[in-house]
């Protein structure tokens, strides 16, 4: 099913109008997390953990897609796959094969031949997004000693389409799963409820794997998906939490702001012994 029908709720309104206004907060997250991505691979001793940046990365994209997602389906009652699809695919995909385009021509005018069959793979596995699962099977992404892929930094980009690809569909199905079980009960329906269930059994039990596989297989809890994905699952509980957090105080705000930013930039100094 690819549209999932509801009826409009007046809970639109407190939601961020994601995609109609520029959120000077968010885009300076954004400056810092690749502030912080830039300065890990530049080799700043005292910022080893600047790789941190693209877990904040991860948070907002989860952020800002959910709350595309809710604002759809409360404002009009009715969530179109086919349309956040369509809008996915035209902002990224372009771009992105341009980027793989350039850098098959790179590779057979400066690369040795001895590397063209790699980079092909590498590149095959990045235009279908699954670059993250090979690069997990064979690259040691903090050992900044090794010769780097051309393509490695499409790992994060992986991730983040396999989640826009999964995450509206399991939306869609849980909700109607459960519209026709609460309707038969004779229960009232609540999408916003449904869905922050559906994404924190989600984001705690790719947590807890997180957690397992730092210890056993660090590549695995850096590259691969089901480690992940809470990090964008933390994004999303974010933004279907918003209409509980309209009426908090402006002094928890600024706590909260800048008790956040101190915590992403300490993280920065930070780095796990693997």
């Amino acid at each position: 099913m690819s549209t999932i029908t509801t009826r409009p709720n007046d809970d639109s309104t407190v939601l961020p109008r994601f995609g109609t206004e520029f959120r000077t907060d968010l885009q300076g997250l954004r400056a810092v997390a690749v502030l912080l991505v830039l300065t890990y691979h530049a080799g700043v001793p005292f910022l080893s953990g600047g790789y941190v940046g693209v877990d904040v990365f991860f948070v907002l994209s989860g952020y800002l897609i959910t709350g595309i997602m809710a604002r759809e389906l409360l404002s009009t009652g009715h969530l179109s796959m086919q349309t956040f699809y369509a809008r996915r695919i035209l902002r990224i995909v372009p771009a992105a094969t341009v980027v793989l385009i350039a850098t098959a021509i790179a590779t057979v005018v400066w690369l040795p031949i001895t590397q063209w069959r790699s980079t092909a793979a590498e590149i095959v596995g990045s235009a279908f997004y699954v670059s993250n699962w090979q690069f997990a099977a064979s690259t040691d992404y903090l050992n900044t000693d090794s010769a780097p892929s051309p393509l490695q930094h499409f790992w994060s980009l992986a991730i983040e389409e396999q989640y826009y690809l999964i995450w509206p569909a399991l939306l869609v199905l849980a909700l109607t799963v459960a519209k026709r079980w609460l309707r038969s009960q004779g229960k009232g329906f609540s999408p916003l409820t449904i869905a922050t269930i559906v994404m924190a059994t989600v984001t705690l039990i790719s947590f807890c794997w997180s957690l397992v596989a730092v210890s056993n297989s660090p590549e695995a809890a850096y590259f691969l998906t089901p480690v992940r994905i809470w990090e964008l699952g933390v994004g999303s509980l974010l933004a279907l939490a918003v209409p509980n957090l309209r009426g908090i105080s402006t002094v928890l705000k600024q706590l909260l702001f800048w008790g956040g930013l101190l915590a992403i930039i300490s993280a920065g100094f930070y780095t796990i012994a693997l």
